[in-house]
């Protein structure tokens, strides 16, 4: 996804398509976790922080011909939450926002993998000076987790 210049992790507010000229391939890692994706994927995202200060990012997504996809509820607070729906199956996720990958724990215990460390543009915007989302979402039943990182990053001069 191409962001707009006035796009910042502090703002992720509107509707957003994968542009695949500019990312790398899901498919691969889609169907590792057995899901073939035959449509485009549009997320509307809504961001914003509650009264005990803590940021919320709720996500809707939606396939070509308004097909149903899924609502995912982020709060970076680092607990546990649970979630069910009809494409992952049951998920339970963490999510927090990070100042230092480096010094960042992964969801697993261990160090991050330099692939989620590198890269990215340096921008603050939590309220403890944070740069950067990460996100750790484990399905039990099928025996996978998925880990990301969300910042921002030049692409081919993007």
């Amino acid at each position: 996804m191409a962001a707009p210049t006035q796009v910042t992790l502090a703002n992720l507010a509107g509707n957003w398509v994968l542009n695949r000229k500019l990312a790398d391939d899901p498919d691969p890692m889609l169907e590792l976790q057995g899901i073939i994706l035959l449509a485009t994927m549009t997320l509307s995202v809504k961001e914003y922080v509650d009264d005990k200060k803590v940021t919320h990012i709720d996500l809707e997504q939606t396939a070509t011909g308004g097909i149903q996809g899924i609502t995912e509820w982020r709060i970076l607070d680092w607990s546990e939450t649970s979630h069910e729906d009809h494409i992952f199956g049951t998920l339970k996720s963490r999510n927090r926002s990070v100042a230092d990958l480096q010094g960042c724990e992964s969801g697993n215990g261990g160090p991050l993998h330099s692939f989620l460390t590198e890269g990215w543009l340096e921008e603050r915007f939590g309220p403890n000076d944070e740069g950067w989302v990460h996100n750790w979402v484990v399905n039990e039943e099928h025996g996978w987790a998925a880990e990301q990182i969300w910042g921002f990053a030049i692409i081919n001069g993007q």
